[in-house]
């Protein structure tokens, strides 16, 4: 009688982990999976903006997911998962920066910032739209850009990226 009701414990187990892997999005870091954050932008929309041609994007990452377009000379574009309650905000890199700091952009998703600060090109933009966020960083082999041209490349793969979130 013991075996016998081991036996239905594993088996109710054994289908409550069923159940509830049918319920399972496939989202696993910050609602995204790496695969579903290379389908935000396509190799030509990443490549139109940084001005190189660039292979299919490259997903990594399971709680911290990222997809990475980079072209031969190693310039490229990252889009990476992001929480909603970072988008605005200094990023952790720059805190402390005194000349770090966020810029609105009108019209992107739910909310759209350029976070940048100190000398070069280094903003990123963060957006977020239904109840989700991503982070978008673009950078040019040689440092050979502006802080404007960094905008502009991640602006136009933000605005891609918002029409698939």
């Amino acid at each position: 009688m013991k075996l016998l009701g081991l036996a239905v414990m594993v088996v109710m187990v054994g289908a409550c982990g069923s159940s509830s892997a049918s319920n399972d999005t496939g989202a696993n870091g910050m609602g995204f999976t790496a695969a579903q954050l290379c389908q935000l932008a396509t190799s030509a929309e990443v490549g139109a903006a940084i001005g190189q041609s660039v292979p299919a994007g490259v997903p990594s990452g399971v709680n911290a997911p990222s997809c990475t377009w980079t072209a031969a000379d190693a310039s490229g574009a990252t889009i990476a998962a992001n929480s909603t309650g970072s988008v605005g905000q200094i990023p952790f890199g720059l805190q402390g920066n005194s000349a770090a700091h966020v810029t609105p952009i009108p019209h992107l998703g739910d909310a759209a910032f350029f976070a940048a600060g100190g000398d070069g090109p280094n903003a990123e933009l963060d957006m977020k739209k239904g109840g989700r966020a991503v982070t978008i960083t673009v950078g040019i082999a040689g440092g050979n850009m502006t802080q404007g041209q960094q905008e502009g490349a991640e602006l136009a793969i933000a605005t891609a990226a918002a029409g698939r979130m």
